[in-house]
Parts: structure tokens; C-alpha cells; sequence
């Protein structure tokens, strides 16, 4: 008689259920659609990642005969490279974001593009324009308006001669025959909704598409997709990868789950991998009366700290009062990388924030606010700012450390000057290109002698005054401009231009730091930037006093310092979403970003009222509390142990040395 096998649950295989769930709905004979519900720290990529490679296993060779793939659909750049990876960029998998998905299912339809263009959506937007123009006072907005319709109308007269369209998923798109990302996004939507023949090349190609990070996938498109499924669920299955708590950003669905048919998998992933227990307490609290939805910490993940850190929102030094909260912290935690500022990750609730704290405000305040700059500029893929962070930069660093050939291989990649016809040998008495990108280096990097720092403007005119790197379009007319601190500059018809020629007067130093904060090597992000990241510390700002976009969130309703408001009150009974959700969804997300140890720093115009609130719901005790006037002694409590500590280890560093003196001088 053979012994019954009996699995033990753990930590590692709890989840496990889900995963094989997964796996069962992905079956080409009877594709199943579901939405996987994977919280924080779940172990979401690496569901995904193992589903994959079991598919690649099972139906691999299948799709590949059939010329199929299995999409997967990605937030960001990042996380397509991660996932890649994972699975050893196997071909039958085709992982994009969905501006790139979105892309690859309308390219080349040139005929179809021109059509919706001018029939749906360009009549359309002429005509919201049109009407709010008729609407509006004369001044900055209304002349705006003005531009728009004009702008409008010319496009229309100039589409019939356009044949072939194009899209950067990744950077500007600029042009006569460009498209915009949203027209890419609704053009799409469009397609999938309502031509036969294009779904049917769809469904040809995709057996499955999964989608990760569904909450925040742009609604026009999810909207489209679920459509689609329904129309074709016997031939297609749509998995949906997210956690409705972090949707943070205001373009995904809000009613996801809602819409989800009762005939779909629903799988939910229990565990969070991540956090310490103290940290998953908070978070499992904080959601509380949103869903219910709660998880489990791992048995070998007990303790954690979490504290709240409360100021008033006028006349506190944000700086000095940070760094207190770091140090205490250190005490609370026994963690002396406390003390190190680039060890914690602080996150604040808008980028200019981190903008002012990182000091490279002079860049990004001009640039940020061209409606066509941000996507690129903030993921750093803009290509008149990589000019600057991926080739002067670069060659900057080099020059400093002695890399020749680190600087080498930035001008032979981008350089012009060291292209295969600049390095050919020239007419007697003229230099060769290699001669001339040595010249245009010892320009550019004699603006930077004794640690001096030029503007961006300066360094842009030696650049385009020596050909040493191709200059970007919307750069040209600008790289002769007088750029000293009292120079004027006629505004332009051009926002982009507008925008640069006050960038430029930045010191060329914000560079790095913008660099730096695009590639997440800064000590600060934002609450909507770190989404699927871990940090060990990490330190939360919650400041409405400095938020510009007012409405969107407020730490001062959630935490009970300001009532609701009367257009909240209404959304609550209409049973839309207010500024208390978007917030409390805030401050899950980034609560959760933390691993062992959670500081949140509230600026309030009533800071007892916070904490009253805070420890009424059960997030935290009184003594996970500090305010204003309390932290100043806490902070010199803990400077006084930290100097008891130092000078002890003197005196016994002082002992130990005269023992080894007293022991050689002992006679023997």
C-alpha cells in the first residue's frame, strides 16, 4: 500500500494554488481569462516569470510553428527588460509596454490611420477646442486655444498628403507625419472595438495577452481589451496581473474589478515576501476600509519599525527636520545606515519636490511643464535632455578621471566628427576629424577649469560652435543665444523652444543630479515613481503645504488635519472615486515599498489632529509618534547617547592601548 504524499504548507508554496491557476487558464484548446489579484511584495514577476516558462515548455514549439507568441503587456521599460530576462528574451513571447503593443498593432495601417485621424479624432478635438474657445475670456488661455485650433485645422489640411506615419513609443514625436502617444492609444482602442479584420489578425497572432500592472493600464485600451475578450473568449484568454490598491496614477480604470465577469479566475496571492511583519500590519490597516483584501509576513520576517514624524506645516525647516527623523530613526532601529542620507530612500508625493531637494529645480521646472516633454523627460528619454545626461556629461566624467578611453568610446558612438567620413585623411593643412574632436573636447571641458560650473547654455554654444555632437532640433536656434544671468530672450511660437531657452540657464551641475533621479540612483523618488520597488529604509513625505496639483491627493483629509470636501462628499455618495482614496492608495503604495524600516514625515497645519487620527484607525501607537517640539529632545537624546557611545569606546580604545604599552614594557 503506497503512502499517501502529503505536501506541507509554507511560507514558499502557500501562493502556489494561484500560480497553478494561472497555468490551467493559459490552455489554447480552452483559454480561460482571469485577474490575478498580487499585493505587495507578492512575488508578482516571478509568477509570471515561472507561467512563461511552463508555457514555453507545454505550447513552445506549438506557436512557433504556428508563427504565434504570447504578449505581455509592461508598465514600464524597466520592467520589459526584467521580464526579458527572466525568460531569455525567447521569441514567442512579445513583451512590450503598451504604448509599444499598442503600436505594433497599427503600424504600417497608413490608409486606416489617415482615416480615423480625419474623420474621429481630429474633428473631434478641434471641436472641444472650438467649444471652450467660444467659452473663454481673452488672455494666456484663451490665445493658447487659438494656437491649438490653428495648429488643428493645418494638420487636417496637410494628413491627405501624408503616406506613411510614424511613433517613438520612447521619446519626442515631432513632425508632420508624427503621432501623438494618446492618438497611438486611442487609435488602437478603436480598432480593437470595431474592425472585424483587424481583430482577427489579433486573435491570429495572440492566443493570450497578459498584462501586468493591469490597475494602471490606460483606460480607453483596457476598456477595449476587455470588449475584445468578450467577443472572442472562446478563442482568447486575457490574464490581468495587479492590485487594485496600487493603482496610483489617474488614466487606469477605477471600476477594474467591477468590470471583471463573474465567469473569469479570480487567484489571489496571499503572501508579501518583502516587508517585516510591523510594516505589513501598517499596510493591511491602511487598506482596511477600502477592500478588505489583507496579507501575511513571512514566519522569518517578524519585527520591523515603523514611525510617524509630525511638524507643523509653516515655519518648519523641512531639511533640518528630515535629518533629525533620519537620526532618530538610527536610535529607534539600531541601524547606523540611518545616519546616511543616500541610504534611505525618501519619497515625496510630487517631482518638483524631489526636484528642489536633489537641486536640479532650474531643469526641471521650464521642462516639466511642455505637455510634450514630460513622459520623456521624466523617464529620461527625451532627446534634447539625453544630449546633455548621456553624451556632454559623459565625456565631463571621463575628462575628470582620466578615462581616455571611456571618452573614446562616447565620441566614437556619438561623436560626428568621428564618423568613418571624418576620420578619412583630409587635404594637407586641414585637421582630421579625430584632430577636431580633440580640439572640440579641450573647448568643452576648459569651461569646467577649477571646478567651475557653466551654464547649460554655454556649454551647448561650444558643442555646437565645434560639431562635436549632432544638436537636437528644437536646440539650434538657441546654441547662440547669450545666456549670462541678466540676458533677455524674445519668446517664440514654440512652447519647447520657450521652455529650453529658461533651462538653459541652469548650471550645467543639474545634469548629473537629473540623471542621477531618472535612473533611481538619487536617495529620492516619488510616491508615484517607485511602484514594484524595495527599499531597506525608507522615509515617506507626506507635505501638502508644497503640492501644486491641488485635488489630486491630500495627506491633510486622509490623516484628519482638513475635513472633505463638499465635491468629495458628493463623489462618496455618488460612489466615484475623491481625493481620500487616490491619497490613502498613496500611501499604501509607498508604506509598502520598505523592507525593514518605514519613517512617515507629515508637514500639517494641525499636527494633534493627525496624530489623533492615525493612532484612532490603529495604524500606529502613541509611541511610534513624534511631533515638532518633541522631536528637537528626542533628537538630543539621541545625540547625547551617540556621544556617551563615542566617548566610552575612547576610553576603551585608551585602555587597551595602555595594556599593550604595560605588557611590552613588563620585563620577562
Amino acid at each position: 500500500m503506497s503512502e499517501e504524499h502529503i505536501e506541507i504548507v509554507d511560507d514558499n508554496n502557500r501562493d502556489n494554488p494561484a500560480d497553478e491557476a494561472i497555468r490551467d487558464a493559459l490552455c489554447l484548446d480552452k483559454p480561460q481569462s482571469f485577474f490575478l489579484f498580487a499585493g505587495a511584495g507578492s512575488g508578482k514577476t516571478r509568477s509570471l516569470k515561472s507561467v512563461l516558462e511552463t508555457l514555453a515548455d507545454i505550447i513552445g514549439s506549438d506557436l512557433r510553428r504556428r508563427g504565434r507568441k504570447i504578449a505581455v503587456i509592461t508598465y514600464t521599460n524597466v520592467a520589459c527588460d526584467e521580464i526579458l530576462r527572466r525568460v531569455n528574451s525567447d521569441p514567442i513571447f512579445d513583451v512590450k509596454t503598451i504604448h509599444s503593443f499598442a503600436w505594433s498593432l497599427v503600424e504600417g495601417r497608413n490608409h486606416d490611420i489617415r482615416k480615423w485621424l480625419l474623420e474621429e479624432k481630429l474633428p473631434a478635438d478641434l471641436a472641444k477646442i472650438e467649444e471652450k474657445h467660444a467659452k473663454g475670456r481673452a488672455g494666456k488661455e484663451h490665445d493658447k486655444r487659438k494656437k491649438q485650433i490653428a495648429s488643428k485645422k493645418k494638420r487636417i489640411e496637410e494628413l491627405p498628403n501624408i503616406h506613411h506615419f510614424t511613433y517613438n513609443p520612447n521619446g519626442d514625436n515631432v513632425g508632420r507625419a508624427s503621432l501623438s502617444h494618446d492618438e497611438v492609444i486611442a487609435m488602437a482602442s478603436s480598432f480593437l472595438m470595431s474592425k472585424e479584420t483587424f481583430q482577427k489578425i489579433v486573435l491570429s497572432k495572440y492566443p493570450f495577452i497578459l498584462i501586468d500592472e493591469s490597475q494602471d493600464t490606460l483606460k480607453p485600451f483596457m476598456l477595449a481589451l476587455l470588449e475584445f475578450e468578450k467577443a472572442h473568449q472562446s478563442k482568447l484568454a486575457l490574464g490581468l496581473f495587479g492590485d487594485t490598491m496600487q493603482r496610483i496614477y489617474g488614466h487606469g480604470l477605477p471600476d477594474l474589478v467591477d468590470r471583471i465577469p463573474e465567469r473569469w479566475d479570480k487567484p489571489a496571492k496571499v503572501m508579501n515576501h518583502r516587508s517585516r511583519a510591523r510594516i505589513i500590519d501598517l499596510a493591511n490597516s491602511i487598506r482596511a476600509d477600502a477592500d478588505k483584501r489583507s496579507q501575511r509576513p513571512r514566519s522569518d520576517r517578524a519585527g520591523g519599525f515603523v514611525h510617524v514624524f509630525i511638524a507643523p506645516n509653516e515655519g518648519t525647516d523641512r531639511e533640518q527636520f528630515e535629518a533629525d527623523a533620519r537620526l532618530v530613526m538610527a536610535e529607534i532601529t539600531s541601524d547606523e545606515k540611518w545616519r546616511v542620507p543616500s541610504a534611505v530612500k525618501t519619497l515625496t508625493i510630487e517631482r518638483h519636490m524631489a526636484a528642489a531637494r536633489l537641486g536640479f529645480s532650474g531643469l526641471f521646472e521650464p521642462l516639466d511643464k511642455v505637455d510634450s516633454f514630460q513622459t520623456s523627460f521624466r523617464d529620461g528619454t527625451l532627446a534634447s535632455m539625453r544630449l546633455f545626461s548621456e553624451r556632454i556629461l559623459p565625456v565631463i566624467e571621463h575628462n575628470n578621471s582620466g578615462d581616455a578611453f571611456g571618452l573614446m568610446a562616447i565620441l566614437r558612438k556619438h561623436s560626428p566628427l568621428l564618423s568613418k567620413s571624418s576620420l578619412s585623411i583630409t587635404q594637407k593643412g586641414q585637421l582630421s576629424g579625430l584632430g577636431k574632436a580633440r580640439f572640440a573636447v579641450k573647448d568643452l571641458t576648459a569651461l569646467f577649469v577649477d571646478d567651475a560650473d557653466p551654464s547649460c547654455g554655454d556649454v551647448l554654444k561650444s558643442v555646437a560652435a565645434s560639431g562635436l555632437f549632432e544638436i537636437p532640433e528644437v536646440l539650434k536656434s538657441l546654441s547662440s543665444l547669450d545666456f549670462s544671468p541678466n540676458a533677455e530672450f524674445e519668446p517664440t511660437n514654440d512652447d519647447r523652444v520657450d521652455a529650453w531657452a529658461v533651462a538653459l540657464r541652469a548650471r550645467f551641475s543639474e545634469v548629473s543630479k537629473y540623471r542621477d533621479y531618472v535612473l533611481d540612483l538619487s536617495p529620492y523618488g516619488t510616491h508615484q515613481g517607485v511602484k514594484g520597488l524595495e527599499f531597506p529604509r525608507v522615509m515617506v513625505i507626506a507635505d501638502d503645504g508644497l503640492t501644486r496639483f491641488k485635488g489630486l491627493a491630500s495627506y491633510e483629509k486622509l490623516l484628519g488635519a482638513r475635513a472633505k470636501s463638499d465635491r468629495d462628499l458628493k463623489n462618496e455618495r455618488e460612489g466615484k472615486e475623491t481625493t481620500f482614496d487616490r491619497t490613502r492608495r498613496l500611501l499604501y503604495v509607498t508604506c509598502t515599498r520598505a523592507e525593514e524600516s518605514l519613517a512617515i514625515v507629515v508637514y500639517s497645519d494641525d499636527p494633534s489632529s493627525v496624530a489623533d487620527t492615525m493612532m484612532s484607525k490603529g495604524w500606529v501607537t502613541s509611541d511610534e509618534i513624534s511631533k515638532g517640539d518633541n522631536l528637537r529632545k528626542e533628537r538630543a537624546t539621541a545625540f547625547g547617547r551617540v556621544l556617551e557611545a563615542n566617548e566610552k569606546r575612547r576610553l576603551e580604545i585608551h585602555i587597551e592601548q595602555t595594556e599593550m604599552r604595560t605588557q611590552k614594557e613588563r620585563p620577562i
